[in-house]
Parts: structure tokens; sequence; C-alpha cells
């Protein structure tokens, strides 16, 4: 099998990137540097924001989403991934307009939870309004016959002010925003989900197993795996 050249769409934002980056290394079977997966990244900060596109009547991200895919695959990248839930509500548009594969990170989390959480129908999404308001996540689940739960308005006001607020990820805070993030598990759980998705990737950088009384999906590591597989590599 022909080994392949990631390319990752990132900057949405900078930090996720970076972690995508980690995760793949981390994931990827090496015993020296050659045997790690060339890696294009074009990380363009300046996209429009994709939630206030959704809660804002903002400007589309599209144009520039598009033109980032279309730079990774003039740079060489074989395939894309894209490190962010909320900007695969563009994903049908974008990839009209490029020529190589684009893997979809909320089909293959729906795919790997069917596959590798198979007792469990219910799951809570820890997101961003723009996810809940595309409704990416039931798509993709009610596929493989799975149910999402999502939280009350109030509790998806409070995830929006763990990521972006003042004191938020995005802001480079952790201990605040988990405090916040942790009161909403508990609201989901409540309503009857038997897993959490970390639909957000910044939740990623907050949001841990350690966390949880409950399994606990996470899209970003599901994605690192299968762009190491699809490049034609090993898993560690």
């Amino acid at each position: 099998m022909k080994k392949k050249t990631i390319g990752i769409l990132g900057g949405l934002g900078p930090e996720a990137t970076v972690f995508m980056f980690n995760l793949i290394v981390a994931m990827t079977k090496a015993e020296k540097d050659q045997d790690h997966i060339p890696i294009l990244i074009n990380n363009n900060p300046k996209i429009p924001d994709r939630t206030g596109f959704f809660n804002d009547n903002g400007i589309s991200p599209l144009n520039d989403l598009i033109s980032s895919a279309q730079h990774l695959e003039r740079m060489g990248a074989d395939f894309i991934i894209m490190p962010c839930n909320t900007a695969h509500y563009f994903y049908k548009d974008m990839k009209q307009n490029i020529n190589i594969p684009f893997i979809h990170m909320i089909d293959e989390a729906a795919k790997y939870a069917s596959d590798k959480l198979s007792g469990i129908r219910s799951f809570g999404l820890l997101s961003t309004i723009g996810t809940y308001l595309s409704r990416l996540y039931e798509e993709s689940f009610e596929k493989q016959g799975l149910q999402i739960i999502v939280p009350d308005e109030n509790f998806k006001n409070k995830i929006m002010q763990a990521i972006t607020g003042k004191q938020g990820i995005k802001a480079g805070y952790k201990k605040i925003p988990l405090e916040i993030l942790l009161e909403v598990i508990n609201h989901l759980n409540q309503k009857g989900s038997g897993a959490m998705i970390n639909g957000c990737t910044e939740i990623s950088l907050v949001i841990s197993e350690e966390h949880m009384n409950i399994p606990l999906l996470k899209p970003m590591q599901v994605l690192a795996g299968k762009a190491i597989q699809f490049a034609g590599y090993e898993l560690k």
C-alpha cells in the first residue's frame, strides 16, 4: 500500500490543530523519526467563526475553508482531515471543490460508536451552539441507529461560556471551563446519556475519561486513528 501524506485543515482553533498533530504522532507505531507520517498543516485562524455564522448571521466561512483545502491539495496532501466539528456543516461543498479524499470526523465517530460501544444507544453531546443547530451528530448517529441527547438551552449557553468566554478554553483557561463542563455533564447524565461525546475540539483539551463515570467518545482520537490507517501506517 502506497504511503500517504496527511493534510490537516487547521486554525479552527490553533490549539485544537496542535492537539490533532500531537495525537497522530503519539498514536503512530514508530521506532524512529523516519517511521512517522508526513503531515502538512494549513493553520488559518482567520477563517470566520463557524458558530457565529449559525448563531449571529455572521460571515460564511465556506470560501475560506475551500481555499484552505485547495491549498493543502496543491501542497501535496493525499487526503484531508479537519479537527473542527462545526465546520463539517460545510463538508459537502468543500469536498466538491477538491480532488483528494476528505475524511468526515463525525461519520467516523458514529461508526466507531456503533462498533466499539455497541451496548450503548444514547450519547450525550457536548458541543458548540453551531454544532447543535447544524444537527451534524444527529444525522451521522441516527444512520447507525443511535440517539443523541442534547442539553437544555441554558446548559448550551454554559458550554459556550466555557469555550469562548473571557476565561474560556479559547482564551487559554482550563480550570473554570472544566467546572462549567462538569455541571453540563451531570445534567446530560440525568437526561439518560449512556456515554458522552466530546463534540467540540476545544472541549477535548479539558475533558478526559477521569472526569466521567460513563464512557467518553472522543472524535478527535477516532479521526487521528482513521487518518493514520488511511495513510498506510500502523497504530501504536
